[in-house]
């Protein structure tokens, strides 16, 4: 077994509203950043994780996610990417 460093990042599905990513927007553009379209917010989690490879450090990741209130399948993606 190896340890793994993991990044899961949640983030709000295409389909929903991101009050804050909107808000920052919103902010930029006054501040004359005026090329700033769109931004989406949201968290990142670093794990240190023990598995036999990296893809079986992703899938107990995911696993915890899932199973987790890391995250609202209804409203969130979640993104897992292996960082070692």
């Amino acid at each position: 077994m190896s340890i793994y460093k993991i990044l899961l990042i949640v983030s709000y599905k295409a389909s929903a509203r991101d009050p804050e990513g909107e808000t920052i927007a919103h902010e930029l553009k006054s501040l004359g950043y005026k090329e700033v379209i769109k931004v989406r917010v949201g968290k990142a989690f670093f794990f240190d994780i023990e598995a036999k490879d990296k893809e079986e450090a992703s899938e107990k990741i995911k696993k915890i996610a899932f199973e987790t209130k890391l995250h609202n399948p209804n409203v969130h993606d979640i993104m897992v990417i292996s960082i070692v």
